[in-house]
């Protein structure tokens, strides 16, 4: 019997029909709308990739429409072919613009139909369980008195208010338990005491199950028909199948439609979720606590063994990993000895590799940990399996599910250390740093994202559209490619701004005094610069790559001058931007002095920004423990390093930081770049080459 061989899927003409109609009535009913080359030229990317089970790669400048492109071609395929629109982003503004305002008007407008639904981790709701509790509900005594929390002080009375608060307003229906959207201020600590990991919940065994907002959340989720959620969420339900009563959290790959708004944040995402570090005094300590912990998880299940040890062999097991971590301490102490005036003190392991007297220690931390992983896995589940309604046993399931993620951190983090990395691969980076308290902190972390997005989204979901303002930077997707590990076949297309950049913009690069390397005189110069080449009535922006430098800039203004600018950091973020849109409004004029996450994203139109000023161009730092190690293993090959990840990095940077000054077909402005490297190095030409194309002022 010959095996059934599917026919290549296709963009049918009946879906084009879809995809048409849609378009058209988006046309008749949103007010203002205008027929962009650049957007249709999107939607039929997108129409092919997702029709197909292919891939897609469209940089959409700003002003393209890139949320109305991928609706107009997702919604349809998906609704048609009955699979999940799933629109991950790299940041919570964005999934908030899209669930609460564009996704609705897109179904308004087109008439179409489809359930919506934001899918978030679990960290991100409250526990009513957890609440309860700290609220002092459920404090009495259990019948495991003695098991230890793991967390190291108690609420203080204005949390315990703050949870009362917040579970009221919950179980009255005026709030749906999202923290990021919270009516009351929440602490870290009180977050923390109020959510629930994966590994603590009982799910639907848990007493407060019927008034449950990550159940809720969930359940809306495996109803809806589109999906937004976030980059780390996306990878974290990929990689580890996470699920609910066996079903996939978000969608199972196969029935995904993928769209990457913000795609170029996905590399970063996905070598985060690689990454593990490890203080070895504090999960010493912390190792210490779960003697006790672990003797009341016995008490609780009543059998001899869990996860096949003995009472008496868990508990030397875990004093036995204690002891360990502070022995290899002491030896990393005598190797390592950081001098008094290094204001970061970090050693990296050159080319990933770590020394060989090393390793009998790393591999015994391994085994060791391995097997307190183990136990406790088992331990969560049997646990898990008591009665619902005993406050002392849930108690002890949130304890252990604390202890179980402490242990899983240690085990990555050994796992990472003691693994061979494959011949002809990148190696993973090892590294050590030094806390505030003295502490060494251990880290492993892949330098390439490719292996694990081809492993995860190229091979595994049905088809993915990766989308940005800025992916290449110049149009080259090459370096994009290498480090994504994006198949050969993915159709790949840069498009043009639909604004008029040469008539609407300057870019400036005057012949600097100094460059940015003088760390006493570029702050100097880059003062006096902005006192005389500024319009201090009218809304600017200025970007740093280092805060000390940014701190230093607004130190050496003068005082009527600094009474206008508005520094990152002095204030919370969205409270600044607020500020400097009055007072834009108002005609005072305002500058924001700001970091790399005020360069992406910030929408300033109009008045609000006229000048962006760049203050140096932004290299990827070269003493960061993950370039370090790539640009060696690319240097081993005989391969430019410098070429291949610090100018394609600041390429990216700076055409996200330009793009922040032409919002609409109506604003005007300058970006300026008080970098004299761009005029006197090689690599100046390509950069400046690949910029947009605003009137060119150099020199």
């Amino acid at each position: 019997m010959t095996e059934k061989v599917e026919a290549p899927r296709t963009l049918t003409e009946e879906l084009k029909a879809g995809i048409r109609d849609a378009y058209a009535k988006l046309q008749a009913n949103t007010p203002g709308f205008s027929t962009r080359r650049s957007q249709s030229q999107m939607i039929g990317v997108v129409a092919r990739a997702l029709a197909t089970g292919g891939v897609g790669v469209v940089e959409a400048p700003t002003g393209v429409g890139k949320s109305l492109g991928y609706l107009t071609a997702g919604v349809p395929i998906a609704l048609a072919s009955r699979k999940k629109l799933v629109i991950s982003t790299g940041t919570v503004a964005l999934q908030s613009q899209l669930v609460e305002r564009d996704i609705p008007n897109f179904l308004k407008n087109t008439g179409m139909q489809a359930t919506v639904a934001l899918a978030k981790g679990r960290t991100r709701y409250l526990c009513t369980r957890n609440a309860a509790e700290a609220q002092g509900e459920g404090a009495q005594e259990g019948m495991f008195g003695d098991e230890a929390p793991l967390y190291d002080r108690p609420l203080a009375p204005i949390e315990m208010d703050t949870a009362e608060k917040l579970t009221k307003a919950f179980i009255d229906g005026k709030w749906n338990g999202d923290l990021d959207n919270a009516p009351e201020t929440v602490s870290a600590t009180l977050r923390m005491r109020i959510t629930t990991p994966a590994s603590a919940c009982a799910g639907r065994r848990c007493a407060y199950s019927a008034q449950c907002a990550v159940l809720r959340a969930r359940s809306d989720v495996r109803d809806a028909q589109i999906i937004v959620t976030n980059h780390a969420l996306l990878l974290s339900a990929l990689s580890i199948g996470e699920s609910d009563n066996g079903q996939p959290l978000i969608a199972p790959p196969g029935d995904m439609l993928l769209v990457l708004d913000e795609g170029h944040h996905i590399g970063n995402v996905a070598i985060d979720q690689g990454a593990a570090s490890l203080a070895l005094d504090e999960m010493a300590k912390r190792n210490g606590r779960l003697q006790i912990l672990i003797a009341g998880a016995y008490r609780a299940v009543d059998k001899d063994r869990i996860g096949n040890l003995l009472p008496n062999e868990a508990i030397e097991s875990a004093a036995r990993v204690g002891k360990l971590l502070k022995a290899f301490h002491a030896a990393i102490d005598q190797a390592w000895k950081p001098e008094p005036s290094e204001h970061q003190p970090l050693w990296r392991a050159a080319n990933g590799r770590l020394p060989e007297d090393w390793m009998p220690a790393v591999e015994e931390l391994a085994d060791e940990t391995r097997t307190l992983f183990n136990w406790a896995t088992a331990a969560v589940a049997l646990v898990a399996k008591g009665k619902p309604d005993d406050a002392g046993r849930e108690r002890l399931q949130r304890n252990l599910g604390m202890a179980l993620e402490m242990i899983e951190q240690q085990d990555s983090l050994w796992a990472g250390w003691r693994r061979e990395d494959k011949p002809g691969l990148p190696p993973m980076a090892r590294w050590i740093t030094l806390s505030r308290e003295g502490d060494l902190v251990l880290h492993c972390s892949p330098i390439s994202a490719a292996h694990v997005l081809r492993k995860l989204l190229w091979d595994e979901v049905d088809s993915v559209v990766m989308t940005s303002a800025t992916l290449t930077g110049g149009g080259d997707f090459q370096s994009l490619a290498i480090d994504n590990g994006i198949p050969d076949e993915a159709e790949m297309v840069s498009l043009a701004s639909p604004f008029d950049l040469p008539n609407q913009a300057e870019l400036i690069v005057p012949p600097f005094p100094v460059t940015p390397d003088d760390r006493d005189g570029h702050p100097k110069e880059v003062a006096k610069y902005l006192v005389s080449g500024l319009d201090w009535d009218k809304g600017s922006m200025v970007l740093f790559t280092s805060r000390w430098k940014m701190e230093k800039v607004a130190e050496l203004m003068p005082a009527a001058l600094r009474k206008k600018v508005l520094v990152q950091g002095e204030t919370a973020k969205q409270k600044m931007i607020d500020e400097h849109l009055r007072r834009t409004a108002a005609g005072e004029g305002s500058v924001l002095f700001g970091l790399n996450s005020f360069g992406e994203g910030l929408d300033l139109p109009g008045e609000a920004c006229t000048t962006v000023v760049i203050t140096q161009v932004p290299f990827a730092v070269p003493t960061d423990p993950q370039t370090s190690t790539l640009s060696e293993w690319f240097e081993s090959r005989g391969l430019n390093s410098f070429n291949l990840i610090a100018i394609p990095h600041a390429l990216r940077t700076l055409t996200q930081f330009a793009g922040r000054l032409i919002r609409t077909s109506t604003d005007t402005g300058r970006v300026i770049i008080l970098d004299s490297r761009l005029l006197t190095r090689r690599y100046g030409k390509r950069i400046l080459d690949a910029l947009p194309p605003f009137k060119r002022v150099i020199g």
